[in-house]
């Protein structure tokens, strides 16, 4: 099967989760990320507007404020996949982007790297060996390819796989986090 009906199927799947079930889902697997050294370890978190049916990311987000960890979300630079981060202090600072998701507005400020960083990356679903699989426009792939800190996957147990079609694109994740693990995949 390929990575366009693999993503159809999933999509599909993920729908199908209740939304009972899926915020605890999430405040289970914030809960993993928030307590992981990785987390503890960050100054800045990098992380992503959750669309309906994605993993909620506004309980790590809550606890960055919490916590005094600077906070920032992606904006899509063109449709070829170019992205950047920028610092959002609060809901203002977002604005409905190029696919109608929450982006930073342009007096954000720019992201600027420490080795220290966690990202959190969005998936449609993710394997044990630390592939996972988007929704096909290569963004994350991209910004991963140069990132220096912690990319950790969010992924509900009923959405992970044993195989993910791949190609040479694709960037590993370095931590995967379900409701049941958290797990060191490459470092």
């Amino acid at each position: 099967m390929d990575k366009k009906e693999t993503r159809k199927l999933l999509l599909q799947k993920r729908k199908e989760i209740p939304k009972e079930k899926k915020v605890i889902y999430d405040k289970e697997i914030s809960k993993k990320i928030i307590e992981s050294d990785f987390y503890k370890n960050a100054t800045q978190v990098l992380v992503f507007a959750s669309t309906e049916n994605e993993f909620d990311t506004r309980f790590i987000v809550e606890k960055c404020r919490t916590d005094g960890k600077k906070i920032f979300y992606p904006i899509c630079l063109d449709k070829e996949g170019k992205m950047e981060f920028k610092k959002v202090e609060s809901h203002e600072d977002l604005a409905i982007g190029m696919y109608k998701i929450f982006e930073p507005k342009e007096i954000c400020v720019k992201y600027k790297p420490d080795k220290s960083d966690i990202i959190i990356v969005p998936c449609l679903s993710a394997t044990e060996s630390g592939y996972r699989i988007g929704y096909g426009k290569g963004y994350y792939d991209r910004f991963l390819e140069k990132f220096n800190g912690v990319s950790i996957c969010p992924c509900y147990d009923e959405m992970l796989s044993d195989n993910l079609p791949t190609d040479k694109f694709d960037m590993k994740i370095n931590v995967l986090v379900t409701q049941h693990i958290l797990k060191e995949v490459i470092l």
